[in-house]
């Protein structure tokens, strides 16, 4: 499966757990469907190994993310988003990409299996794409 396919698959899957969220938990408080929001949302499984995809499907799936959140809180589509998921304490979805990747990294990096150590030190695994999406993801770079 490629990273596009994977990422259309990942927003087809918020679309029924937005729309299940949204009809059976409408009546509940704030910090139940907040709750359910972090629970349903924010496993996004392989999202750390995506490194060939389109930017557009990437788009997709955020205006997914964010109108799962608007509208389980019902709120017009055209609120600010970033407001929404800071209001309530949720991360987006590049702050839970950040944190996948992160731990990913980290468990490769401290790991002392011999074959894990071993792609680690291949140049395959240094300049590789996976890599740079990493680094791209984890480090401001400072240009100029």
């Amino acid at each position: 499966m490629t990273d596009d396919d994977d990422i259309i698959k990942q927003t087809t899957k918020f679309l029924v757990v937005g729309n299940t969220l949204q009809r059976k938990f409408s009546y509940c408080s704030r910090g139940v469907k907040m709750e359910l929001f972090r629970s349903h949302c924010y496993s996004i499984y392989c999202n750390s190994l995506w490194s060939r995809y389109k930017v557009a499907t990437m788009n997709r799936l955020k205006v997914c993310h964010n109108n799962i959140l608007k509208r389980l809180l019902e709120l017009p589509r055209w609120c600010s988003s970033s407001l929404t998921f800071a209001m309530n304490r949720v991360n987006n979805l590049d702050v839970i990409s950040r944190h996948s990747v992160f731990s990913l990294r980290s468990r490769v990096e401290l790991s002392t299996n011999s074959i894990i150590t071993s792609v680690r030190q291949s140049s395959a695994y240094v300049c590789g794409p996976i890599q740079q999406r990493w680094l791209g993801l984890l480090f401001v770079q400072n240009v100029g």
